[in-house]
């Protein structure tokens, strides 16, 4: 009862999807799945050979299905759990988190 009355406090909703997902901490682009999104961030796995820190700066691409460009967005992560990680999207990128949930289609 207490995580549905927490999900209904969110700023943004979230939309569950696993989709595969490029993150990159430090540089490195790292392999990870994009478990939720929302307008105002987004929950991914944690990626292999990185322990994050709250605060830590981040980009997340996600591929538009033009193999030519991917949809890029920057971050910082909010939550480190065991397996995943809570990133809130930096501000002044409501044109391209539009254009992600644009490609991603209808929402179910």
């Amino acid at each position: 009862m207490q995580d549905e009355q927490h999900d209904d406090r969110r700023r943004y909703p979230r939309q569950q999807m696993v989709r595969a997902i490029l993150v990159r901490p430090n540089g490195h682009k790292l392999d990870s799945h994009l478990l939720d999104l929302s307008l105002g961030g987004a929950r991914v796995t944690l990626p292999q050979h990185w322990s994050p820190q709250n605060g830590a700066a981040l980009r997340l691409y996600f591929e538009n299905g033009d193999a030519e460009e991917s949809i890029t967005l920057r971050g910082h992560v909010t939550r480190v759990g065991l397996d995943d990680i809570g990133v809130e999207f930096d501000p002044a990128q409501e044109a391209d988190i539009r254009d992600l949930f644009a490609s991603l289609g209808p929402r179910q």
